[in-house]
């Protein structure tokens, strides 16, 4: 029987656009398939490409879903110095079948260890995330890490991709 690493891989059904603006972007790789596929490795397709929202989305449905992601330091720097294009950026998300901001840190994290040389308070992230949920209906994911954020991202299209997409994902 083969092992997991030797099995031949699955390509994803549709591409991940990256934002060209994207610095610090997830490679999407360490994918493994659902049981049913015998658990094979999952290769991701990218591409880069001016996106008007967003960090990531999918060819071909750019304007449909997207991902916002953000990490701690961005998300109070954002917030603190462009929260009126932050805001605007909601306000097109909130046009799209499906959008979310991934953050790459906990609840717990923004209210007990915000960044040392930010002087916005953690209540008001906190509370702009809900207000902004129910203004605009996009809400916040919290990942403790980066790692986590990337998985989330990734499955978040995959799922948008197999409900909406114009096939079913193979992952």
């Amino acid at each position: 029987m083969q092992d997991a690493k030797s099995k031949p891989p699955i390509t994803c059904p549709f591409t991940v656009v990256i934002d060209g603006r994207e610095k610090l972007h997830y490679r999407f790789t360490g994918f493994r398939a659902d049981a049913n596929k015998r658990n094979r490795p999952v290769v991701v397709p990218t591409q880069w490409a001016h996106l008007q929202t967003g960090d990531y989305s999918i060819a071909g449905c750019e304007s449909r879903v997207c991902v916002e992601r953000k990490s701690l330091d961005d998300l109070f720097g954002t917030l603190a110095g462009g929260r009126e294009r932050f805001e605007r950026e909601h306000q097109r998300m909130a046009a799209m079948q499906r959008a979310i901001v991934v953050i790459e840190a906990s609840w717990f994290d923004v209210l007990r260890m915000p960044p040392r040389r930010s002087k916005l308070n953690p209540k008001t992230v906190f509370r702009t995330a809900m207000s902004w949920y129910v203004r605009y209906g996009v809400g916040w994911a919290m990942c403790e890490d980066r790692r986590l954020a990337e998985i989330f991202t990734f499955r978040f299209l995959e799922k948008f991709w197999k409900e909406y997409g114009d096939g079913e994902a193979e992952s």
